[in-house]
């Protein structure tokens, strides 16, 4: 059997249904850069990485790839999504007509309870010492923030649409390097901000100040794939 692409073998969480067990390991190893760019995805040496059977690697890696960060060819099967200067362009372009739909309705329609998770993310940010405030963990918390802004919104379908590119949107923040340089002040400025234009309920404000966000963010990215691309 050839050399597995995932050094260490990945540990399987404790789950209750084994399919997301597996889906979580596979993605984070993409997240984290464990798996590459470009890498196959093995069956068999991913279920003998995790100790599963091919079923749950195979409905896995259908999942993942529902998300986009795996996609299948014809004469190579599964592999990890490269991400080009197209790719960008549509995922940036549909989250922003989503999160302008999203901050709409949630200027209409979210509650108390609704803001109060976009408040706790707030407050965990300024709790964490700066000194240990990563990339990846304001990265995360970006993710955070953004799903609960999806859920206060009340609006199912928006939110499925959400979750098929809530991966995609994480990729490109930590392996593209996709936030600002002065993250450790503008994050937490940002998002408080657009909490604030939420619970007013001014929605020309609150769509005006994530059209600036993404922006900013698809900005970041496209500079960053254009100067990678091959001259």
């Amino acid at each position: 059997m050839s050399k597995s692409p995932v050094t260490p073998p990945l540990q399987r969480r404790e789950r209750r249904v084994l399919t997301d067990d597996v889906a979580d390991s596979i993605r984070e190893a993409i997240l984290s850069g464990r798996i590459a760019s470009g890498a196959r995805l093995i069956e068999d040496e991913l279920a003998e990485s995790l100790k599963v059977s091919r079923g749950p690697i195979r409905a896995a890696i259908f999942r993942l790839q529902q998300e986009g960060l795996v996609i299948h060819e014809t004469h190579r099967g599964a592999t990890v999504a490269r991400v080009s200067v197209e790719d960008a362009d549509e995922i940036y372009t549909l989250r922003r007509a989503l999160e302008r739909l999203a901050v709409e309705s949630a200027c209409l329609k979210a509650t108390e309870a609704d803001l109060a998770p976009l408040e706790a993310i707030l407050l965990l940010f300024q709790s964490v010492p700066r000194s240990s405030m990563t990339r990846r963990r304001v990265a995360e918390l970006d993710i955070d923030f953004h799903d609960a802004l999806f859920r206060a919104a009340h609006h199912t379908r928006l939110y499925r649409a959400w979750e098929a590119l809530r991966s995609q949107i994480l990729v490109f923040l930590l392996l593209r390097d996709g936030l600002p340089d002065d993250y450790l002040t503008s994050w937490h400025r940002d998002h408080s901000g657009l909490v604030e234009q939420l619970r007013e309920r001014d929605a020309t404000k609150a769509v005006d100040a994530i059209d600036a966000h993404i922006q900013g963010a698809y900005a970041r990215l496209r500079e960053q794939l254009l100067q990678q691309s091959p001259a």
